[in-house]
């Protein structure tokens, strides 16, 4: 992905990502001559930074759930002659995913994984009913 500043003529509006905002902070830098200039081709814009939309289908995030834990939780929860067999199961999937693009690596392993441990997908939901 590369930085980038839009203008939208219909709203007057410059807007730049959050990388971009961060380069063009540096005096001298491409990103802060690229806003110079369009400052002064449109010196009526609002500069804005370009906001994520958020999904509202989406129920859970998992922050805390990385690799490490992953591997952690597969290494304290599982006996001795499943582990290696999982273990395994999740060093493959790991490989496989090396083949893809970023963004489908990590939610792959994600599901394998919640689906293999739910009691981690389900951690204090009977609490909260």
């Amino acid at each position: 992905m590369t930085n980038y500043l839009k203008i939208d003529h219909e709203k007057k509006l410059l807007i730049k990502d959050r990388t971009f905002e961060k380069n063009a902070s540096i005096v001298g830098s491409a990103e802060y001559q690229m806003l110079e200039q369009a400052r002064k081709d449109y010196p009526d814009y609002d500069v804005i930074r370009r906001k994520i939309k958020k999904s509202k289908n989406k129920k859970e995030t998992y922050a805390g759930l990385t690799y490490k834990y992953i591997e952690e939780y597969i290494e304290s929860h599982e006996n001795a002659e499943n582990y290696k067999t999982v273990l395994a199961e999740y060093e493959e999937l790991k490989l496989i995913s090396k083949c893809h693009q970023k963004g489908k690596r990590y939610p792959t392993i994600k599901k394998w994984f919640l689906e293999k441990y739910p009691a981690v997908k389900n951690y204090g939901m009977e609490n909260a009913a």
